[in-house]
């Protein structure tokens, strides 16, 4: 089975243009399971959620912000995992599901851990009672707020017993942490002297692990927030060819509805309306895509290398630091980054 769970904290979704980057990646990176931490938002309904992941069999469930702080959502496509039971905590929302292709049977967390050391008792008390309470394999994934070794905090000697606590509830609950692939840290915050940690991780089961035993995980670039996303990835093979989809960007190309206009008189078919009406459309179709590809084909080069630029400086960043140079390379690569995902925006 291919499986392929992200998750991320995005640091607010409240504004349009922001959520609107954070969709074109979900987009592009064709998960199956999406966990957005410090949402900041109250009483998400489904259209909400349908502005931000475009998968037309999304289910969800969320934790609300306190006021304007946290909330987690945990969005899953039907088609590959049905739901069976839902749990929502003080500081994780919880959900026990089966996989639709191979009947397996397992649950997720995604959590946003606070930073208040008495708060975070209680949060390892609640992910506790949720292991133990459906007592199946599982995953758990988020922003804990916390390290476990001095070595994932940048310029940090001391083991607190905070780090020694979240080791002993990795040891307890026998949990696997998982190896983090592409970078030391999941987190990143200034330019010259950067605060950096690992406060985001994903932490399975032995049991899960042994359903999925190729399981790998790896951050991504982070255009918006300052915690990157973490990609936890079952098998690998590639996916299916994308549908086509009508994109906005065709519509701000001067001259684009005159030119639909003359490629639609231009077909002609004989047959029944229906039969004809269909053949005009595919052909429309074959147009539009071999104009794109000519017109902006080279949206996407260009969007797959920026990403990658990103992916290196940011990992250089956390092993040797960046020169002035690099940083204001980073800085123009973001910016030209959330461009191309706003043109690429879909209807």
């Amino acid at each position: 089975m291919n499986l392929k769970i992200l998750s991320w904290n995005v640091r607010g979704l409240n504004d349009c243009w922001k959520r609107s980057i954070v969709k074109n990646l979900l987009r592009e990176w064709k998960c199956d399971v999406i966990c957005p931490q410090e949402t900041k938002l109250t009483g998400m309904d489904r259209q909400m959620v349908g502005n931000l992941w475009s998968c037309p069999f999304v289910d969800c469930v969320a934790l609300d912000a306190v006021q304007t702080a946290g909330g987690v959502l945990l969005m899953w496509d039907r088609r590959v995992l049905a739901r069976t039971e839902v749990f929502a905590g003080s500081f994780s929302v919880s959900v026990r599901w089966q996989g639709v292709g191979d009947g397996f049977s397992w649950a997720c967390s995604g959590v946003y851990g606070p930073i208040d050391n008495n708060a975070r008792g209680l949060m390892w008390d609640e992910l506790v009672g949720v292991q133990q309470y459906w007592n199946v394999p599982w995953c758990c994934i988020g922003d804990f707020n916390i390290v476990r070794f001095p070595s994932e905090r940048l310029g940090n000697s001391r083991l607190s017993p905070a780090m020694e606590l979240f080791s002993e509830f990795i040891k307890d609950l026998n949990l696997s942490d998982l190896p983090l692939e592409g970078g030391s840290y999941t987190w990143s915050r200034g330019s010259n002297r950067p605060s950096m940690s690992r406060i985001d991780r994903v932490l399975v089961s032995h049991d899960w692990e042994e359903q999925y035993p190729d399981v790998t995980q790896q951050i991504l670039p982070h255009p918006v927030s300052d915690h990157f996303p973490i990609l936890v990835e079952v098998g690998g093979m590639a996916r299916g060819k994308s549908p086509f989809r009508f994109e906005n960007m065709w519509l701000k190309t001067d001259g684009f509805t005159d030119r639909v206009q003359s490629w639609w008189n231009r077909h002609s078919f004989s047959s029944t309306p229906s039969f004809v009406f269909a053949k005009k459309l595919k052909a429309l179709k074959e147009d539009i895509v071999q104009w794109n590809r000519l017109e902006f084909g080279h949206v996407g080069r260009k969007k797959t290398q920026l990403l990658e630029t990103l992916k290196l400086l940011d990992a250089k960043e956390g092993e040797f630091g960046l020169s002035d140079a690099e940083i204001c390379e980073r800085a123009v690569a973001r910016f030209e980054v959330e461009n191309l995902l706003s043109l690429e925006e879909i209807s």
